[in-house]
């Protein structure tokens, strides 16, 4: 069968670290080249070049928003009009070529807007189905934009041929929102195997944090340091926190440790490549998840893969998740004193003590299984939110 993977997040070269959902998607269309598929790749052209891997081809949608993500563009300023309207009617044409060239038996979009938008063009010039899977991020922003908002989501989920999303929480914002039926199918990837253990002369009581994630309000990454700057001065001392990320906050950010003097227990990093994640994943204590809104970070999936305990707060699926699976400690509510109290917690707990419950999770969470379901449309193998 012949793929199409539409989307507008995508890895320039495998160790490029600018995403974890573009990471996501190489690894679904690595995993579909690898039992014999056709398939290419779509991206918006953000990167001067792609590299593509073995039995994948890549053929980017011209972008002239520089190195922007289209998701953090404010999509009401007319100085961004322009831009959004070149990519759209370049992306359409982008999609028809592809579908007539490589003659695509079915195209995944991913995410809602704007690969479902051209998953629409593709499927009404073409007549190529398409599927939709639906990014916590991108159905919470476009539905606020006035009058199409809500409009445009409608309108590609309803001629989709499926919908899915990776929570049952976000699988049931999607259904209320556009009337159509939502299927659960999780996001997950495979990490390289660490090479090095970390933080080896540090004293065994130390515990260490990590967050990996775009420093925007949604992820909460200025939670996470209030929650610090919130702890004992004994705690504050046991602990580390590694923070790794790109975004709008990072200026914030850094001036929040400075002015809360944090500058001993917190370290404020930019992007994190995919090998050194797995290092710090495996020598890390727990990752943190602070976000303000969510519904399953692929940040979870790795973090259970590499045997790591996660502290969330108790947004989208996460804090159900944690509890069942007891793989973590989840905050009693999204703010920083909850979260402060979950570190405390999480400052005096073993790593090991998680283990059975990681373990258990991570068979959920596995990219093989995945696309095996994704590939087996009529099979009836995935959880349909009534």
């Amino acid at each position: 069968m012949n793929i199409h993977i539409i989307t507008s997040s995508y890895p320039a070269t495998p160790e490029d670290p600018s995403g974890t959902a573009g990471l996501f998607v190489r690894q679904f269309a690595l995993e579909l080249a690898a039992i014999g598929h056709g398939v290419i790749v779509q991206p918006v052209a953000r990167k001067n070049a792609y590299r593509p891997d073995p039995g994948i081809s890549i053929v980017p949608t011209p972008w002239k928003g520089g190195d922007r993500e289209l998701a953090s563009m404010d999509l009401m300023d007319p100085r961004n009009w322009l831009v959004f309207l070149h990519f759209f009617r370049r992306g359409v044409r982008n999609t028809l070529e592809i579908d007539e060239k490589h003659l695509i038996d079915r195209t995944l979009c991913m995410w809602a807007v704007p690969s479902g938008i051209f998953g629409l063009a593709g499927k009404l010039k073409k007549n190529v189905p398409y599927d939709v899977w639906a990014l916590g991020s991108d159905i919470w922003k476009i539905r606020k934009v006035p009058l199409l908002g809500k409009m445009v989501l409608t309108k590609i989920m309803r001629n989709a041929d499926r919908v899915f999303a990776d929570g049952m929480q976000l699988c049931k914002e999607v259904r209320d929102l556009t009337g159509v039926p939502c299927k659960l199918l999780h996001s997950s990837r495979r990490l390289p195997p660490p090479e090095k253990r970390l933080f080896v002369h540090d004293p065994k009581e130390l515990r260490h944090f990590l967050f990996v994630g775009r420093y925007h309000e949604n992820k909460g990454p200025d939670l996470l340091i209030k929650a610090v700057a919130l702890l004992p001065h004994d705690i504050k001392e046991s602990i580390r926190v590694h923070m790794f990320g790109l975004g709008p906050m990072e200026i914030k950010l850094k001036s929040m440790i400075s002015t809360m003097q944090l500058e001993k227990c917190i370290y404020l990093h930019g992007s994190i490549q995919a090998g050194e994640f797995s290092n710090y994943l495996d020598s890390a204590s727990f990752l943190v998840i602070p976000s303000r809104i969510e519904s399953i970070p692929v940040v979870f999936s790795d973090a259970i893969q590499m045997g790591t305990p996660v502290v969330s707060m108790p947004v989208g699926d996460l804090g159900q998740i944690i509890k069942e699976f007891r793989c973590g400690i989840v905050a009693r509510e999204v703010s920083a004193e909850a979260l402060a109290a979950a570190l405390k917690e999480a400052s005096h707990m073993d790593k090991d003590s998680y283990r059975d419950g990681i373990a258990k999770a991570y068979t959920e969470f596995d990219i093989g299984g995945a696309v095996k379901k994704w590939l087996n449309l009529n099979s009836g193998n995935y959880v349909e939110v009534p």
